[in-house]
């Protein structure tokens, strides 16, 4: 009776200890199968060796590649796509960025820039999103149409402009510079160099009888002509150039 017993105990503590082992041992996979995972996150291995970034025009390319170059200098594994995407918004000219890894050793890059519309206030620039930025004035694109309003009305004066630039459309010119007054009076200079006077109320109807009368009136005389003002009820006048 006591020997069935002390067989029985020891069965018992061999398949308890059994187990146990089998615990240790799974516990001990687990920590090396992290440990090497750890290791391969490290630059020797699997290094990143290119790097291609697309869609940069106004963004300064060598302060791109200062950002990149401590972000991708890091195993394959390692390379944090979300933080690089986060560092080149920092730059204005960004609107969003992709950023993909292509195993075993390349990340790609594709950057989308915001379309400057505008420049505002001789200061900044307007995107066609209706976003202010700011990036530095050398890059700023020439030929740009030039907004002058008060801040908070880029909206209002975006979608004027574009409405505009269809009514002028019959005489093929272009807005070079839109006004907009603190007190809401609209004016604008086209790109002949002629000023036009619009007012704060129906600016489209005056403008479209602006251009009604434009060949008329201006033809090919716009060289002579200073600016007009529309702001008349039953008329418009036109400045001419004093000739000497």
């Amino acid at each position: 009776m006591i020997i069935s017993q002390v067989r029985k105990c020891y069965k018992e503590f061999k398949f308890s200890w059994k187990l146990f082992t089998h615990f240790i041992g799974f516990i001990a996979l687990i920590f090396c199968i992290v440990y090497a995972f750890n290791q391969i996150k490290t630059i020797q291995y699997f290094p990143i060796k290119e790097v291609k970034v697309a869609g940069i025009q106004h963004v300064d390319h060598d302060a791109v590649q200062r950002i990149l170059t401590p972000l991708v200098n890091k195993g394959f594994f390692a390379v944090d796509v979300d933080q690089i995407k986060e560092s080149l918004a920092q730059f204005p000219w960004v609107a969003d960025a992709s950023v993909r890894r292509i195993w075993p050793n390349q990340v790609i890059i594709q950057v989308a820039e915001k379309l400057p519309l505008a420049r505002w206030n001789d200061e900044k620039l307007l995107s066609q999103s209706g976003q202010l930025f700011s990036p530095s004035r050398e890059t700023f694109p020439a030929n740009l149409p030039q907004f002058i309003g008060p801040d908070g009305m880029q909206l209002s004066m975006m979608e004027n402009y574009t409405q505009m630039d269809k009514v002028l459309a019959p005489l093929h010119f272009k807005i070079a510079r839109l006004e907009l007054s603190p007190a809401h009076v609209w004016s604008l200079t086209l790109n002949n160099g002629i000023k036009v006077n619009i007012g704060h109320k129906d600016i489209l109807t005056r403008l479209g009888d602006f251009v009604k009368v434009y060949p008329k009136i201006i033809g090919s005389r716009a060289n002579e002509v200073t600016s007009v003002d529309l702001r008349y009820s039953n008329g418009l006048a036109v400045r001419w150039k004093t000739i000497t």
